[in-house]
């Protein structure tokens, strides 16, 4: 599923330069806005999540997994990333790459997460994910682990 997500035009967006984490934030809403999956009261509650919880979103070194509520504008599962030039902080927490992910309620919520899991379980995966310069190989990994942690 999340192969299936970041391969959507304008999805995975690679060389990002960004002054702070918000703006990243806001580059990653904006292709779902457009195209309706969300809305920007999304954006707004996934940074004001960030700015709640603090460095949470950070899980793995490096990466970041921006969310908001679904109810906060939420019309489809959509997820974004950004691979960036250079690295923005949230509080003390690094950012290289950063997710964000759209959930329509809680059962798709954990859909995204456990496939983000197997994702940041594999250590190719994360060190492409950090690296950031070959977006192609990173779709090809996550395609990759994901079929090798489907459910016969």
């Amino acid at each position: 599923m999340i192969t299936s997500l970041l391969e959507k035009e304008g999805h995975l967006l690679a060389n990002v330069t960004c002054k702070d984490w918000e703006t990243v934030v806001d580059l990653l809403a904006a292709p779902l806005i457009a195209e309706d999956a969300v809305t920007p009261e999304f954006a707004e509650s996934a940074k004001e999540a960030a700015k709640q919880f603090g460095g949470y979103v950070v899980l793995v070194e490096d990466i970041a997994f921006f969310h908001g509520r679904p109810e906060a504008g939420v019309r489809e599962i959509s997820m974004t990333l950004a691979l960036l030039t250079e690295p923005v902080y949230l509080f003390e927490k690094r950012i290289k790459a950063a997710f964000l992910f759209a959930a329509v309620d809680t059962e798709s919520h954990g859909e995204l997460l456990r496939g983000l899991a197997a994702i940041m379980n594999d250590d190719t995966c994360l060190d492409l994910l950090r690296d950031g310069k070959d977006p192609q190989a990173i779709l090809k990994k996550c395609k990759e682990v994901e079929e090798a942690n489907e459910v016969s």
